[in-house]
């Protein structure tokens, strides 16, 4: 057999594979034509590139995954046995915020009642790390950490030694990490391992299986220390977040409380083990900081849930906005509901504003987002390109609501990965949030209806084309 005929048959049998692939693809994107058909496309025309994208990423593998996960959230709630309730004047004192994480029954467990009484500040990389590891040296009792990414470096190695002194001295100390984020870091953590601490990875990756689990991954980044502080935001542990521009918020108050259940449960299913005892939940009862002027709702969410509770959640506080709705997002690539009601916003007079990176680190989505400024700048949306890398998770929602978290405006975040987010209501986190919306404006170059329309085909083109495998993010 010749070279050119070897290469023949190998074509046909890809292609071969690649046409009998299309009823799963079908049957898995049955509610997402446009996915789909992305999907068809990619086996019909380059079939050794997508057979292995899709065993591998595209199928969901989801239905003993997300059972598997499910038993384990509804175990740890049965031990748990808890009032989620929080603060009895909660009701009173957040019933904006009541307004807008209103989830229906199946989601209630995963959108927490708001909690008043928490004292809450915006933190950027450099402030956050020297937050986290100050917080860390003074842990009396247990420190709990979740992050998608841990990188062997000065940050990551820094945060990990002032975790090791204090599990040698006897403090619980464990690490949960995302194996697919964190791949390659185990002997990273071999000293806090012999220290007599806990590391586990999440969902860790095994070739010879079934349903390999590529695509599920967990993107919260959550740190909590002895139930009192915890911080959350899209901050990872590594040293190129010192050049990024990025946002983590540090919570005191009964909030923290929600934060170190979203641990919990992950670390349940993960280890097996189960945190229910109360000291683990200081905030339990009802109590909250005398000095706390924020109200807060954590809501998590992941690909176990049939409804996505951040997009639900994140939905509806767009719908509800009546002065104005921003956001900061690194990765944009929104759903026709959410563009629809991002223009519903404008329309009913919100000021709707996106901050996006003029440079990414992930060029595909970066140039899948431009095919969405059309749409959205005929509507009256304003789109600026932050000059720079911004990794920020953010919202702000007229004047008092604010959001931060580990959600991205994109498919990826609302379908396979699980995520955690804060609403925070108040004047003081809000105005923090605002102030750093304008220097972030301040620092963006504004995208012009015009301008967009004059590009270059060639680039137009390759927008396209990258937005049509958009489905596939």
């Amino acid at each position: 057999m010749t070279l050119a005929e070897a290469l023949a048959l190998a074509w046909g049998l890809t292609y071969a594979l690649g046409a009998l692939t299309v009823p799963s693809v079908l049957l898995r994107r049955e509610a997402r034509p446009m996915a789909a058909v992305s999907w068809i496309l990619a086996l019909l025309t380059v079939p050794a590139l997508a057979l292995p994208g899709w065993w591998l990423l595209g199928r969901t593998h989801l239905s003993r995954r997300r059972q598997r996960r499910q038993r384990a959230h509804a175990a740890f709630s049965a031990e748990l046995e808890r009032d989620r309730g929080g603060d009895p004047n909660a009701e009173a004192a957040s019933a904006r915020l009541l307004a807008v994480v209103k989830a229906p029954r199946e989601l209630q467990e995963w959108v927490f009642p708001p909690s008043a009484g928490n004292i809450a500040r915006l933190l950027t990389p450099p402030d956050a790390f020297k937050a986290w590891e100050q917080a860390i040296r003074g842990a009396k009792r247990h420190v709990h950490a979740l992050f998608y990414i841990w990188r062997d470096d000065e940050v990551g190695r820094k945060l990990r030694d002032a975790l090791v002194e204090r599990a040698r001295a006897g403090v619980e100390v464990r690490v949960l990490y995302d194996h697919v984020g964190c791949l390659g870091i185990g002997r990273h953590f071999a000293p806090l391992t012999a220290a007599g601490a806990q590391v586990v990875p999440y969902l860790p990756l095994r070739l010879l299986t079934r349903a390999p689990v590529v695509n599920f991954r967990n993107h919260r980044k959550l740190l909590v220390v002895d139930g009192e502080v915890g911080y959350v935001g899209g901050i990872n542990v590594g040293a190129e977040y010192l050049d990024w521009f990025d946002l983590a918020a540090e919570l005191r108050g009964p909030a923290v409380d929600q934060l170190q259940e979203v641990f919990a449960d992950d670390w349940h299913f993960a280890a097996t083990e189960a945190l229910t005892e109360s000291t683990y939940f200081p905030w339990a009862g009802g109590s909250s900081d005398p000095a706390g002027t924020t109200s807060c709702a954590v809501v998590a969410s992941g690909p176990d849930q049939r409804l996505n509770a951040t997009r639900e959640m994140l939905f509806l506080a767009v719908t509800r906005a009546q002065e104005r709705a921003w956001f900061m997002t690194p990765y944009l690539v929104p759903d026709e509901a959410l563009t629809a009601a991002l223009r519903a916003a404008v329309y009913g007079g919100a000021d709707v504003r996106l901050v996006v990176p003029a440079r990414s680190d992930v060029g595909l989505v970066r140039r899948a987002a431009r095919v969405y400024y059309p749409e959205l700048l005929e509507a009256g949306v304003r789109v600026f390109e932050y000059d720079g890398m911004l990794h920020a998770k953010a919202a702000l929602f007229d004047a008092d609501l604010a959001l931060v978290g580990s959600a991205n405006l994109d498919s990826r975040s609302f379908r396979y990965n699980f995520e955690v987010v804060s609403f925070l209501q108040g004047e003081e986190i809000a105005g923090q949030l605002r102030d750093t919306f304008q220097s972030a404006f301040a620092r963006s170059s504004e995208v012009e209806l015009e301008a967009i329309r004059r590009r270059w085909v060639g680039a137009r083109v390759v927008d396209a084309a990258a937005h049509l495998l958009s489905p596939l993010l």
